[in-house]
């Protein structure tokens, strides 16, 4: 068996101990360990990777950096370290990374990892873990152990940093994946109140296109390392039924993906089918936690302003008609710059699960009532008003949006069997390169955006 390149990073002159102790079980299990040090307040000199080889790559001397404030100090430690990892992956020499620490090297060592790709064993040993781990784990594939103690060889710490090691060797030695001819992979978006709609559309176009489909948890962490694999070349073409993160980020919720959401499709000129699921909320944690101005706002009867609690953990407030409408206006600027071939497909009926106008259990909302997100149009009760005022934010700054980008309104709602069937057809024959625009001409609940017979918007 062959003997698995890892490196064991962690702050030298504060974890050294537990490091030579991890360096010496993966020895002793077949590894070949190399220790890098992250070190900020002194350099210890026994490091494989010392302070010194690392400062290479930076203009600083380690007199310098150890004169400089921690935080500063560590950030340059961390610029130096992923070149270092950046040319060693290069050469080969990168089976598996390692490391231990607490706040501070956690953060050093995770931001290092994260640049790693995808499928290189990462591993983090770090009494944060039992936290919130989101800003170490970021859209990569680590690890994060909890150590119990923070520091120190014990007991109890010596049994835990043993099978981190075996871990770590373990992972790094796994045995390829037998051969087979790869298919294209398509990205796609969930959340669960847009499942029906996915679950259906996913399995078309995997079927029909002869592709792979991957499914991504519309939670902010999901989109943004969706938006990265398509970046990185993993994406063949995307089906992007859950574009909720949009409305977190405009409005604060905490399932953000950032800025860059709904990008990279267009710069990479993949095919894109795009919808509306769960645009209509904006979601928080608890109940309590739901800013005080939309409690207030729900109160005062603003229209579209309502809370509902989705479990003890999640809570959601409806958007307004002019927050719908600002969100039309985000999504333009992203989908009209799209070099490649992408449809938006608008459900006038309902977003989600909790969008629709009467109890249907199969598209979400067992009642009683209407979904607590409905809000109908008050020219045409049984479609939204959200998605009157959506489309109107689109059109604000467009003068012709017949380029690469096309806008399809169905009168369905977003989990209707006939709905998934449009965006996976769609989505199929962008991919056979067959595209040519609306499909179904004769389905008279399908129809162009602008189309004057039905007067919409």
């Amino acid at each position: 068996m062959r003997r698995p390149k890892i490196i064991v990073a962690g702050i030298l002159d504060t974890k050294g101990e537990e490091i030579l102790f991890i360096v010496e079980r993966i020895r002793e299990m077949g590894g070949d360990a190399r220790i890098l040090e992250l070190s900020v307040g002194k350099e210890v000199g026994w490091a494989d990777i010392g302070l010194g080889e690392l400062l290479k790559r930076s203009e600083i001397s380690e007199r310098e950096l150890f004169s400089l404030e921690r935080a500063k100090a560590s950030e340059l430690v961390v610029r130096s370290a992923i070149l270092w990892v950046s040319e060693s992956w290069a050469k080969g020499e990168i089976d598996g990374f390692v490391a231990v620490g607490g706040s501070l090297g956690t953060s050093m060592a995770t931001r290092i990892m994260q640049t790693l790709p995808i499928g290189v064993p990462k591993l983090m040993i770090s009494t944060m873990a039992s936290g919130d781990v989101g800003l170490y784990v970021g859209t990569r594939d680590i690890t994060m152990l909890y150590p119990i103690a923070e520091a120190g060889l014990n007991a109890i710490t010596r049994k835990i940093l043993n099978y981190a090691a075996a871990g770590i060797v373990g992972m790094a030695v796994a045995n390829p994946i037998p051969a087979k001819q790869e298919k294209p992979l398509v990205g796609c978006t969930m959340m669960g109140t847009t499942t029906p709609c996915v679950l259906r559309a996913s399995k078309r176009v995997e079927g029909e296109a002869g592709c792979e489909i991957m499914v991504n948890h519309a939670v902010g962490s999901g989109g943004r390392s969706m938006e990265e694999l398509i970046l990185e070349g993993h994406i063949a073409g995307m089906l992007d039924v859950t574009t909720h993160e949009i409305t977190d980020f405009l409005f604060g919720g905490i399932l953000n993906a950032g800025p860059n959401r709904l990008t990279a499709a267009g710069k990479m000129g993949i095919p894109q089918v795009v919808s509306t699921g769960e645009l209509e909320i904006i979601v928080f944690g608890p109940r309590e936690t739901i800013p005080g101005r939309f409690e207030e706002e729900e109160k005062a009867g603003v229209p579209g302003r309502k809370i509902h609690v989705h479990n003890p953990a999640i809570s959601a407030a409806g958007i307004t008609p002019e927050e719908s409408f600002l969100v039309g206006r985000h999504m333009a600027g992203k989908l009209f710059a799209a070099g490649g071939p992408t449809l938006l497909c608008v459900p006038l009926r309902g977003w989600g699960g909790y969008d629709l106008s009467e109890p249907d259990l199969n598209l979400g909302w067992a009642g009683p009532g209407p979904g607590p997100f409905w809000m109908g149009d008050p020219e045409k009760p049984e479609w939204s008003f959200r998605a009157r005022r959506f489309i109107n934010g689109l059109l604000k700054d467009v003068d012709n949006y017949e380029t690469n980008i096309q806008i399809l309104l169905a009168d369905m709602h977003i989990n209707e069997p006939a709905f998934a069937d449009l965006l996976a057809e769609s989505l199929c024959e962008m991919l056979r390169g067959n595209w040519e625009g609306i499909l179904h001409p004769e389905d008279k609940r399908i129809f162009r955006l602008g189309s004057k017979e039905f007067g919409y918007p």
